[in-house]
């Protein structure tokens, strides 16, 4: 049953994709700044993210966003008496297409990649242990811990453009590296267009 409403919804998608403008956006790029809601995949960690793009067209329908973007995540688990703080920097190159370009809206999914530094802070309470592949901590102790790893992006979006030079943009993204540490966002943005 999903199959088919997916189906049909592509299918709308690109038929109409061809009756709106593609507007040409060749040349002019743009300042993006984000910042929003980050949660990793397994749910056990919530935090917020920003991110900086700069966003070059490649023609009128894609274009190249290179980017900079922190994490930063916290749980403090007064049941079990385990503290988590997590922070994160990353370098990303995602390629966006805009299957659907109007006067209004301009609709842009992205796939790209990254590289990702981890900062783990992990404090455990009395009659806790922690231990993963990367440190093991006795009961009423702390530490932490560095990972970096490559990974993939997959985004959703949409831009909503304010007047020539200045839009909003929102958009979700899933990120998951070869460390398996996934992470999925809700973004809203500013984009300044020179």
């Amino acid at each position: 049953m999903k199959y088919r409403y997916f189906c049909m919804a592509a299918l709308l998608l690109f038929t109409t994709t061809s009756l709106f403008s593609q507007e040409n956006v060749e040349g002019i790029s743009a300042i993006r700044i984000e910042a929003g809601y980050a949660f990793t995949g397994s749910g056990d960690l919530s935090g917020f993210c920003y991110y900086n793009e700069l966003v070059q067209p490649l023609g009128s329908w894609f274009s190249l966003a290179p980017a900079i973007g922190f994490y930063s995540f916290f749980r403090d688990d007064e049941d079990i008496k385990l503290l988590k703080d997590v922070k994160s920097t990353g370098l990303d190159l995602t390629g966006y297409f805009y299957p659907v370009r109007t006067d209004i809206v301009d609709l842009e999914a992205g796939l790209g990649f990254y590289v990702r530094r981890w900062h783990w802070v992990v404090a455990t309470g009395p009659e806790v242990q922690y231990v993963s592949t990367d440190i093991q901590l006795p009961e009423g102790s702390h530490g932490d811990y560095f990972v970096a790893a490559p990974g993939y992006t997959v985004s959703l979006g949409a831009v909503m453009k304010a007047n020539s030079r200045t839009s909003i943009s929102i958009k979700g993204v899933y990120q998951n590296d070869t460390r398996g540490i996934v992470v999925a966002t809700a973004r809203a943005g500013l984009n300044i267009w020179f």
